[in-house]
């Protein structure tokens, strides 16, 4: 496990001179500049030994111009920064919160008051199917879309878009289109006729773009 010394950046945590002249964060006192380990844990580099047995390294590595460290995997170590947002886990690979880290942040979840966080857009899927002598339009997130059409038991799928951040925006585009069909306010639209379920599968890429098994395929 890599760590870089630039969680040293602008931190809600204050480094203030104790009157004995020690360096001190959010009331842990150092005796001198804190390393940025010392800063990520907030203990000193004892303390973080005796709660956890971590013993930290130069890597002999710069980034940005800066040492980087190396510690030993341990549980509890990981499980302290999962618990602070530093760290996570993705389908078994760990994945490190290296804008929290590199900008020195309090916790995985409070940035900065400088810094610039891009929210992840969702994307998802706009499906279209055929069910008994209807078609029903709509939508759902990428995780999801196969559980979501599978679970209404559709006879066909006539078209699945590919994933896009504005699935949503599409799905009330098309509704709005064929309002006249609609059945109240469902997703179920009455009598369409061939050339209105060709123009919704244009709409949708004339595409399947993911592939769902129905009950009894294979």
């Amino acid at each position: 496990m890599n760590l870089l010394s630039s969680t040293t950046g602008s931190n809600l945590q204050k480094l203030v001179v104790n009157s004995d002249g020690n360096l001190a964060i959010d009331g842990v006192s150092f005796g001198e500049e804190p390393k940025p380990y010392e800063r990520l844990f907030g203990m000193t580099e004892k303390e973080i030994y005796n709660k956890f047995g971590l013993i930290f390294k130069e890597t002999g590595l710069y980034h940005d111009g800066q040492p980087t460290y190396e510690i030993e995997s341990d549980q509890e170590a990981e499980l302290y920064l999962i618990k602070k947002g530093f760290l996570k886990y993705v389908k078994g690979k760990s994945k490190w919160h290296d804008q929290a880290m590199d900008e020195g942040w309090k916790n995985g979840w409070t940035p900065n008051p400088d810094s610039v966080v891009e929210k992840k857009k969702e994307l998802g899927h706009v499906y279209f199917f055929k069910s008994a002598n209807s078609h029903k339009v709509g939508c759902s997130c990428e995780n999801n879309i196969k559980n979501r059409v599978r679970q209404q038991l559709p006879d066909e799928v006539l078209a699945v878009s590919p994933a896009r951040d504005d699935y949503k925006k599409l799905e009330k585009k098309i509704h709005k289109m064929f309002a006249k069909n609609r059945v109240a306010r469902y997703e179920i639209f009455n009598d369409l006729t061939e050339d209105e379920v060709q123009k919704i599968k244009k709409l949708l890429g004339n595409t399947i773009a993911v592939d769902i098994k129905l009950r009894g395929q294979k």
